[in-house]
């Protein structure tokens, strides 16, 4: 959910649809050359260093441990995983398709919206009930209903 979220608030593909009806006669391609050309991708890409910078904070904090590179400096784990996190961000805008009004609509109210609901009740079933193994057996059961249903 984060995901989707950063990539829509930063406005980059899927869901850069104002831009997309200037694309049609490709744009600035046709209006920008070499250096204008760069610095219109690169002011593309700039707000994305802000939203994927707390994407390591907040979600991978325990790579380093996993792997047992504890002896690895933080901020070069933390540069690594923003460097990461904005290939993917470039890539996904050269992989996926723009999506129509109508696409982006049934996306955001059948998916989006009661993915966030559920995440938002999980939240809060894990944080009352207590520690222990019943809490992930619960908070499991709702994710694995939620996915058959």
């Amino acid at each position: 959910m984060y995901a989707i979220a950063a990539t829509a608030e930063t406005n980059r593909s899927p869901f850069d649809l104002p831009e997309g009806e200037s694309e049609l006669v490709a744009g600035y391609h046709t209006e920008y050359s070499a250096s204008n050309l760069r610095s219109s991708f690169w002011a593309s890409t700039w707000p994305c260093f802000p939203s994927q910078g707390w994407a390591p904070r907040c979600f991978w904090r325990m790579v380093g441990a996993v792997f047992l590179l504890t002896w690895v400096p933080s901020w070069i784990w933390f540069f690594s995983k923003l460097m990461l996190s904005i290939f993917v961000f470039i890539w996904m805008r050269g992989t996926l398709p723009r999506l129509r009004q109508d696409q982006l609509m049934n996306f955001a109210w059948k998916f989006v919206l009661p993915m966030c609901l559920l995440n938002l009740m999980v939240a809060a079933v894990w944080r009352f009930m207590g520690d222990g193994w019943l809490r992930w057996v619960v908070c499991s059961a709702i994710l694995l209903l939620a996915y058959v249903a």
